[in-house]
């Protein structure tokens, strides 16, 4: 039966291992891995973090060298030790106004595929890692070690949003370990059923051990806005306002992705979330924003989140290169946390 194998490339060109499937188990996705500078290869626990990527990704190798997360970068920069994972989801483009393309995740909900993808990258890295030890006539053998998960964090970009969604569902015995999900300008799930913002506040109220942080932008600013305010209590599913403000969930953030800094030497921009009380200012729709008397009350038919949504656009002007500063910027600044 195929297994996966990883082999070495760009040693001595970027600082860690940086590894590539050599082949893949069947059912499985060809594979990046990155082991920062700081991380031991004799480890045999760490904390791992699946990066789902979005449209515009050639294949696995392009992810690491070309794609304008720089996710290795964000690792390296951060001096955490964690080992990186991203499975390739397929190369979607633009052709006009679509795209075209094979990217899909639709296997990724499939039972337990979590689980056998980690066991198989798992499996991998630790023949990879494995020491070889000497023999009495010459000839080396391996002994292989049974590496462990400690803390697992799910990370996405863009499109890798409904991956995200996916996963999260099909981890098996590692759902234990997921610690944190990260989402980076990605819940574009308007219209799947439920939305991404119902089908994350249900989520997360049927759990309390792994936190969701969502930084958004222009493009994902309605499901986010509405995640935000109904996991706040501020909103009711259908767009209302409460009668009365509900409890909040206690493991969401969703903030606006913005900066205030300058490209380092043309590659790190970091991106700083403004204020939540400042957002707020201009989001919640106030006196002035219901309408005239004669008009439905801002309590029904959705107004109130309608509202809010218009209020973030009208406020916050968006630089173009946003999408991918919030990868980049998000990503480092979260795994700094850690």
């Amino acid at each position: 039966m195929t297994t996966c194998e990883l082999e070495q490339k760009d040693v001595g060109t970027f600082p860690g291992v940086t590894l590539f499937t050599k082949r893949q188990a069947p059912g499985m996705r060809p594979t990046a891995v990155y082991l920062p500078p700081k991380h031991a290869t004799a480890a045999t626990k760490f904390d791992v973090v699946i990066w789902l990527h979005g449209f515009y990704v050639r294949d696995h190798e392009y992810l690491f060298r070309n794609d304008p997360a720089r996710l290795r970068e964000q690792v390296r920069d951060s001096g955490k030790d964690v080992v990186l994972v991203a499975p390739f989801l397929g190369y979607e483009y633009a052709v006009g106004d679509t795209f075209a393309g094979n990217y899909s995740v639709k296997d990724l909900a499939s039972a337990k595929w979590g689980e056998r993808y980690l066991d198989e990258i798992l499996g991998a890295l630790a023949k990879f890692v494995a020491p070889v030890a000497s023999t009495g006539n010459g000839n080396g053998t391996r002994s292989i070690p049974e590496l462990q998960v400690g803390k697992l964090i799910i990370a996405c970009h863009s499109g890798g949003g409904s991956g995200m969604r996916n996963l999260v569902g099909s981890l098996g015995k590692y759902q234990p370990n997921l610690s944190a999900c990260w989402g980076f300008d990605c819940l574009y799930g308007a219209k799947v059923q439920p939305d991404d913002a119902t089908f994350w506040y249900q989520w997360l109220s049927g759990q309390s051990t792994c936190a969701l942080e969502i930084v958004y932008g222009p493009t994902t600013l309605s499901q986010s806005v509405k995640l935000d305010l109904v996991g706040r209590g501020l909103a009711t599913l259908d767009g209302n306002r409460p009668p009365s403000q509900r409890p909040a969930l206690k493991n969401l953030t969703v903030s606006v992705g913005h900066y205030d800094a300058f490209p380092a030497f043309g590659q790190m921009v970091r991106v700083n979330d403004l204020d939540p009380a400042f957002v707020d200012r201009f989001m919640i729709p106030q006196v002035a924003d219901k309408p005239p008397l004669g008009h439905k009350p801002a309590s029904r038919n959705g107004e109130f989140l309608k509202q809010a949504i218009a209020n973030v656009r009208g406020a916050f002007p968006f630089p173009k290169d946003i999408h991918y500063m919030i990868a980049r910027g998000g990503f480092y600044s979260r795994l700094s946390k850690l």
